[in-house]
């Protein structure tokens, strides 16, 4: 909504806006609607919505939001045959939604643009495969692939996702340390933020050190994006992370 020039009235969790999200920039009068698990209900009933939008994880509420406003999920897991299809049909609903139909074509054209370029300074790069994380604590990390954010974005850019194996509906599953190693020559990017414990217990961890990607010195990390975001949420990822293989990989 905010990429199409829409404030929404509240947003879950918006306290941690500035910690996870980033861009866009969450409008100041956008009400702080509480974590998912707690919802204010008698805050959104006072905002008078004339729709509330929910995600896969508020499904089982949808009784509750139709007594406030009409409600409609909006779910980017849904398969697609082509990288991005599904945050791109979304957001074709939501824009159907809201009214904002001719502010969805200019943003996709933007999109189209920025594609065109990060594509083209990718090409330049002598590539490797590579395994996206977050840690978790020092033993475990979030791996990502499926219909994940990171691995949808990856896909779009025409990067190769070294992690194969199956991963829950939401596009990661939580491994142990010790399952990253492969034997491919894989670069390891890990999503911030990333505790201060974290990053001391790992740089002692007798696992960690000995992993092929930290052996060879082939892991780094990039700056906070959405893991259940949308095409804002890719767009940001795509130039986070080209910017950070260009520096790594050039």
């Amino acid at each position: 909504m905010i990429a199409l020039g829409r404030s929404p009235a509240g947003v879950v969790a918006g306290a941690d806006w500035k910690r996870f999200v980033i861009e866009p920039k969450l409008p100041e009068k956008t009400a702080d609607l509480g974590l998912q698990q707690e919802l204010n209900f008698e805050l959104m009933a006072s905002l008078k919505p004339t729709l509330i939008l929910f995600s896969p994880f508020l499904e089982h509420l949808k009784p509750k939001f139709d007594r406030i406003a009409r409600s409609e999920k909006l779910s980017v897991y849904d398969p697609s045959e082509t990288p991005l299809g599904q945050r791109m049909q979304v957001s074709r609903d939501l824009a159907a939604l809201i009214g904002a139909e001719s502010a969805l074509e200019d943003y996709l054209l933007e999109l189209e643009i920025l594609h065109g370029d990060v594509t083209k300074r990718l090409s330049r790069l002598k590539q490797r495969p590579i395994l996206m994380v977050s840690f978790i604590d020092n033993r475990h990390a979030r791996v990502y692939s499926g219909s994940s954010l990171y691995a949808d974005a990856m896909a779009w850019l025409g990067l190769e996702n070294a992690w194969q194996r199956d991963v829950g509906y939401f596009g990661f599953s939580t491994v142990g340390l010790e399952d990253l190693a492969t034997q491919e020559d894989v670069e390891l990017i890990a999503v911030e933020p990333i505790p201060p414990d974290i990053s001391h217990a790992l740089a002692e961890s007798p696992l960690w050190t000995k992993l092929p990607f930290v052996v060879s010195g082939h892991h780094g990390t990039i700056p906070p994006v959405f893991m259940f975001g949308g095409l804002p949420s890719a767009a940001r990822f795509a130039e986070l992370i080209v910017a950070h293989l260009e520096a790594r990989w050039g």
